[in-house]
Parts: structure tokens; C-alpha cells; sequence
């Protein structure tokens, strides 16, 4: 049994935390560490006596001083209190293995978001990947009832491992968040799809990036299937990203000489791109102007020369107009698409004089570049027709 010191200075310790929980809830931070830390002093003289019951309150202490720490964003100090909170959870954990599992996981995750913030992705990795062995090893029925969780947790290794260019590690984020979206998505709600659709389309990027054409193909096609069902609905909403699906789709094709299945899929992105460019030039334009450029090398790899000149012709039309708008942003890349028509497309030479004059108000790197092709080409031309 207690004695009268101990009851009163148990008394004491409480009426502190609630203090200092009504200060936590105000705001007023400063006044409420402050009294967190008297608390503090208080339960750590009375786990002298009864360990049991004083831990488990020291370490909510800890995580309340955690949670102030993040909200000033002195991240630092919020993870070594978290950190501490997670020693004394992990030695009460045989105790009540059913909360602490929850609670450690919770705090693992803390850890790794903050860590995150400040961009230190080998120690976020390291948490999250902690946060994630723990619902991994819960039972199925209670697993399930964490998957939001264990779904942000995927998608934030995603991003961070993406960021180091870890691939493996990566993919393997990006296919355990793929496992909990094909549970959540139902046939009659449209809840997750477009997050499984952009999933997917990043998860195809990452297999292209790394060379696994096969792959990408296979995740960009399963993409598509879920954009063009959300399109139906919203085609304001998902009409970039089919464009720009179906413009990869293209390449992958091109790349494999799958002429037909690229041809219908350049057309597919040119179409979406074409009407987002009726309604923002500004924005779009380029886009237009990529795949007008991708076509004309596509028409020239089959040697079918005149669609080639066409596409490549209305690449260099497109810029033009596109100048009028940016007055002159696309100098550059006019001038470039100029000079590959002479090289690539069989145009006059004398069209050179146009770029060459275009890249005399520049002073940047690229235009000393471009201005030796063009007097490279020009001694090719003159030494052809001598």
C-alpha cells in the first residue's frame, strides 16, 4: 500500500498531465512542456515504487512532449522523445502485446515522417520499414483493419527509395501498395481507382526507367484500363493522363517495332493532347509539339519520308506560333527543330539562316552548340555539292 507522500505526489503528477494536456490542446506549448516536465519528474520518482503503473504514463509524457516538438518543428527533439517512449513501450510489451504492437507501429511511423520531412530517407526507410514489419506479422482479420495504414506507409517508401534511386526496393513498394488497392476497390465505387491508376502509371515509369520495356508496357496498359473508365465520367480530370499513357505506350511500341500498335497510340495521345491544347495553348503546346516531333522520327525510321517532312514541318509551324505566345521562349527549340530539318528531313539549307539568326539574340551554352552545327551542316552541304 501507498503512504501519504507517495498518494499525494501521485495526486500532484496527475493533476500536472491533465494541466498540461489542456495547454497541449490551447496551443499555449511553452506553459504546457513546462509542466509535462515537473510530471515527468514526479512519475520517475514514483516508478522507484511501482514500475508497472508509472512507465506506461512516463512514456504517453514522452509522446505528448513528441507530438509538441513536431508541431514547432523541432524535429529533432520530437524524434528523440519519440524514441524514448519507444524504449520503455518495447520492455511493457510482453505485458499487453495486443496495445504496445499498435502503439510501436504508430510510433515507428511518427519516427519515419519525420525523418522524411527533413529528408533523411535512409533513416525514414529504416522506420517505415519497422512500422511495416509490425502489420505484417498481426494476424489476417486485424492486418486488414490497418490497411490505410500500411497503404501510406508504401507509398511514402515509394517516394523516398524513388528519390535514392533504390529500383528494387522501389518496385517493391509500389507492388505492396498495388496488393492493398486491388482489396480496397470495389466494382461499385470509383474510391481508389484514380489512386491506383496513378500507382500504376509511376510503377510502369520505374520499369521504363530501368529498362524493363515488358514490364512498363504491361503497367501502362493496366493503367489505362482504369483511366479510361474515369474518363468516361470526368474526362476533364484524367484527359492529361491518358495522353500522356498512351504517349509512352507509343515509344515502348516504337522501340520494339510495333509499328501499328505505336501509330494508333501516338494518335490516341496527339488527339488528347491537341484538345488540352485548344483549351490552354499555353500549357499544352509542347506537348503537342513532342509528338509531332516523335512522328516524324517514327515516319522516317520506316522510310516513309513524306509523312516524315509533314509531322516535321508542322513541328517546326507549331514552335513558331508557340513563340508568339511565350514572345520567344521557344527560341531555342525552334532554331533545334530547324536544323534537324535540314540534317534529318531533307530541307534547304537555307533555311540555317533563319536559326543562325533566331540563335544571335541568345547567349547560353545550347546556342553555342547549335550555332557549330549549323556551320558544320553548311560545310557538309557545300562540300556535298562541290
Amino acid at each position: 500500500m501507498y503512504n501519504l507522500d507517495t498518494i499525494i505526489e501521485e495526486n500532484i503528477a496527475n493533476a500536472l498531465n491533465n494541466l498540461a494536456d489542456k495547454y497541449k490542446k490551447r496551443g499555449v506549448y511553452e506553459a504546457s512542456k513546462k509542466i509535462y516536465f515537473e510530471a515527468l519528474k514526479f512519475r520517475q520518482e514514483l516508478s522507484t515504487i511501482n514500475k508497472n503503473k508509472q512507465l506506461p504514463l512516463i512514456a504517453e509524457i514522452l509522446n505528448s512532449l513528441a507530438i509538441i516538438y513536431k508541431d514547432e518543428n523541432r524535429y529533432d527533439l520530437a524524434i528523440n522523445n519519440y524514441k524514448k517512449s519507444i524504449l520503455i513501450r518495447r520492455a511493457l510489451f510482453d505485458t499487453n502485446p495486443k496495445k504496445y504492437i499498435y502503439i510501436l507501429a504508430a510510433n515507428y511511423t511518427e519516427i519515419a515522417n519525420l525523418y522524411r520531412r527533413e529528408y533523411k530517407y535512409t533513416q525514414a526507410e529504416y522506420y517505415y520499414n519497422k512500422a511495416l514489419k509490425i502489420y505484417k506479422n498481426l494476424p489476417k482479420e486485424e492486418s486488414q483493419t490497418s490497411q490505410i495504414k500500411i497503404l501510406n506507409i508504401y507509398n511514402h517508401l515509394s517516394i523516398i527509395c524513388n528519390e535514392q534511386d533504390k529500383f528494387h526496393e522501389t518496385k517493391d513498394a509500389y507492388l505492396g501498395a498495388l496488393m492493398i488497392y486491388k482489396r480496397l476497390i470495389t466494382n461499385e465505387s470509383d474510391t481508389y481507382k484514380s489512386e491506383l491508376s496513378t500507382l500504376l502509371y509511376n510503377l510502369a515509369s520505374l520499369y521504363l526507367k530501368n529498362n524493363r520495356q515488358n514490364k512498363a508496357e504491361e503497367a501502362y496498359l493496366l493503367a489505362l484500363e482504369f483511366l479510361l473508365e474515369l474518363y468516361e465520367k470526368e474526362p476533364k480530370l484524367y484527359k492529361e493522363n491518358l495522353a500522356m499513357t498512351f504517349h509512352n505506350l507509343a515509344n515502348i511500341y516504337n522501340s520494339k517495332h510495333e509499328y501499328n500498335n505505336a501509330l494508333l497510340a501516338y494518335k490516341k495521345a496527339l488527339n488528347y493532347y491537341i484538345s488540352l491544347a485548344e483549351e490552354s495553348p499555353l500549357k499544352y503546346g509542347d506537348y503537342v509539339a513532342t509528338i509531332f516531333s516523335d512522328l516524324a522520327s517514327f515516319y522516317m525510321q520506316q522510310r516513309k519520308t513524306k509523312l516524315a517532312q509533314k509531322f516535321h514541318l508542322g513541328l517546326v509551324k507549331l514552335y513558331t506560333e508557340l513563340n508568339q505566345y511565350h514572345e520567344g521562349s521557344y527560341n531555342l527549340k525552334l532554331a533545334s527543330s530547324i536544323i534537324d530539318g535540314v540534317r534529318y528531313y531533307d530541307q534547304h539549307s537555307l533555311s540555317l539562316y533563319q536559326a543562325e539568326a533566331i540563335l544571335q539574340k541568345h547567349r547560353e551554352k545550347r546556342t553555342k552548340e547549335l550555332l557549330n552545327e549549323i556551320y558544320s551542316l553548311r560545310q557538309e552541304k557545300n562540300f556535298v555539292s562541290h
